[in-house]
């Protein structure tokens, strides 16, 4: 059982935060005994799927389930692609972003750019928190030197991908996204993080994806992504 004072989200949300990340070998009485201590006005409980009786017992406590997110890796192997999706894949092209391409993408995220993310379907947030906390997101990523890459649609920006890595050879895929003007278009099958990891000497790309977007997990399925693993969450607001 990790917990975390997610302090950046108490700046993003302005509320205080723990978040809980379960893990498989605890057992439901060490939870009890620790869970029960949490003042934090915001809790988050991750819980993996193997630990059913503790989604009963957070449940009991007050904590509603939001989301599934879904943890799927991708071992860089190309992949058979149908005559529509090549097409389309041919016609993207990436480079890395410029502070201009940033401020771009800021744009995006402040017009409403994601919108099935857990803090954007809470009632107690407004409507402003998640874009907020997305921004923030974004200027930490640059301060810590992520890698910044703008997929293009012959020759026009079309959406981003944001990747960071400890060791040079598993890269996340931290963020990313389609843009409002390619929306409804079939461009969101398209994805370049593999191919833009291989070029970095990367042997595999992880992402997460909730349950509350189906539509972008099945375009990781359409790109050959696996399912490494899911966690059930479940967050309480404490007055």
């Amino acid at each position: 059982m990790i917990i975390t004072d997610a302090c950046w989200e108490e700046r993003n949300l302005g509320v205080s935060t723990v978040e809980i990340q379960y893990e498989t070998n605890d057992k439901l009485e060490d939870v009890a005994s620790k869970i029960k201590t949490l003042s934090a006005k915001y809790i988050v409980c991750k819980i993996p799927t193997t630990k059913s009786e503790l989604t009963s017992y957070v449940a009991k406590l007050g904590y509603t389930y939001v989301e599934d997110m879904i943890l799927v890796e991708h071992d860089l192997k190309e992949i058979e692609r149908s005559r529509m999706h090549q097409r389309l894949y041919d016609s993207m092209t990436y480079r890395e972003m410029t502070k201009e391409d940033v401020e771009y993408l800021k744009k995006e995220i402040a017009g409403g750019l994601f919108s099935t993310d857990r803090i954007t379907n809470d009632p107690f947030f407004d409507n402003t928190k998640a874009s907020d906390r997305y921004l923030n997101w974004v200027n930490d990523l640059v301060e810590q030197e992520a890698f910044f890459y703008l997929n293009l649609y012959k020759g026009d920006p079309a959406g981003f991908v944001i990747l960071q890595t400890k060791d040079g050879i598993v890269y996340n895929s931290v963020l990313g996204g389609g843009y409002e003007k390619y929306r409804n278009t079939g461009l969101g099958i398209v994805q370049k993080e593999q191919e833009i990891v291989k070029r970095l000497g990367g042997k595999r790309v992880e992402t997460q994806v909730s349950s509350n977007n189906p539509g972008q997990l099945r375009a990781l399925e359409i790109n050959g992504y696996r399912t490494k693993g899911i966690n059930h969450i479940f967050v309480k607001h404490n007055d």
